[in-house]
């Protein structure tokens, strides 16, 4: 039996509530790039998975209602990262998928998907080193 190194982040997560409004955003964008970082991600791989947030964002404030929170969780595990991003909707908004933001957001993250639960709308982007998809 091994014991778990410490210096891992294997199943650590990462919760940050800011408000739903785009002068906060950089807070996430900042601690994806951090995050991202412990969990051993390449530098481009850091930028790419920064800038992703930074869209998934874009995609999600227009739907988010008045005075609400735009909640991140960010899983962490060895070679890989997982972002979730909410915000409240008084609707069944969806984010724009035939927009620019989208077609970015698709080509800097490893995967992207879009989940509804009752009020809010989530995007989750995860990003994996090349290396530890193989």
């Amino acid at each position: 039996m091994t014991t778990p190194d410490p210096a891992r982040p294997d199943g650590d997560a990462v919760e940050v509530r800011i408000p739903a409004d785009v002068v906060y955003v950089s807070t996430l964008r900042l601690t994806a790039a951090s995050l991202a970082a412990r969990c051993d991600l390449t530098i481009d791989d850091i930028e790419d998975l920064r800038l992703a947030v930074d869209e998934a964002c874009a995609l999600l404030l227009p739907h988010a209602t008045p005075d609400s929170t735009l909640d991140a969780r960010f899983e962490l595990a060895e070679g890989k990262l997982a972002v979730d991003t909410s915000v409240t909707t008084s609707d069944n908004a969806e984010p724009d998928r035939d927009g620019f933001a989208w077609t970015v957001l698709g080509a800097l993250a490893s995967s992207v998907d879009v989940r509804r639960d009752d009020d809010r709308l989530t995007i989750t982007v995860t990003k994996t080193r090349e290396a530890a998809q193989q």
